[in-house]
């Protein structure tokens, strides 16, 4: 005869194998509006706000939301392609779609973000209870870090660290100088307060502005306010 123990381990198992994810892939579709001067793309989801940058940018450019799921800009100067996306989704976050829309798009093409917009669980037994554990990315200031030095400790596992000075257009990568410790030396002083963009495991940018203030301090833990 079975054990208990056995019998609650199959009920388990099958629980997993009934789980189902339901996830909505974002997509970006060129909208006829669209010229040498004016981008217009259509969401097939609700997102929150979407920002452009051009081939060669330092700057994210925001595009207005003229109707539903359909966001436009209009320029003075020929746009310069391709384009990466960096978008907020209702659920919280950023994401970042590098180069997704080529320079030689045209009116009614889709292209695909490789980014879900969520994930649900299905469990299909009656009194089964399954939950999907995220935690909130945070940010401890280290030890070694000082006026030109600044050491970020993450408390889970990410793949890339950038930081953005206040009032600098350009992203400067970190190093992970041991595990979830990411690390910056400069010549000159830094100058806060630090935005962050950092890649999760998971897929997808996220970015968190002034997040490590002016005046940190070594210890001091901050909240990213993005679950991963």
């Amino acid at each position: 005869m079975a054990s208990l123990s056995s019998f609650r381990l199959a009920v388990a198992v099958a629980a997993l194998l009934v789980v189902g994810s339901c996830a909505t892939e974002v997509t970006f579709k060129v909208g006829e509006g669209s010229s040498g001067k004016s981008l217009e793309l259509v969401t097939n989801v609700a997102i929150s706000e979407v920002e452009i940058k051009e081939k060669g940018g330092k700057d994210w450019v925001a595009l207005k939301e003229s109707s539903t799921n359909t966001w436009s800009l209009k320029s003075e100067a020929a746009l310069k392609g391709p384009f990466s996306v960096r978008f907020l989704v209702k659920n919280g976050g950023y994401r970042v779609v590098d180069d997704v829309i080529p320079e030689s798009f045209t009116a009614g093409s889709e292209y695909k973000s490789v980014v879900m917009d969520r994930m649900e669980a299905k469990p299909a037994l009656r009194g089964a209870k399954l939950s999907f554990i995220s935690y909130e990315v945070t940010f401890k200031v280290g030890e070694a870090s000082s006026g030109k030095s600044l050491e970020l400790v993450t408390n889970v596992a990410i793949s890339k660290v950038e930081i953005k000075e206040k009032g600098s257009k350009d992203w400067v990568t970190l190093k992970e100088s041991s595990t979830n410790t990411w690390t910056i030396k400069s010549e000159a002083p830094l100058k806060g307060p630090f935005s962050i963009r950092f890649l999760a495991k998971n897929g997808g940018y996220r970015v968190v502005d002034d997040v490590i203030p002016e005046s940190f301090t070594a210890g001091s833990k901050y909240k990213s306010g993005i679950n991963i």
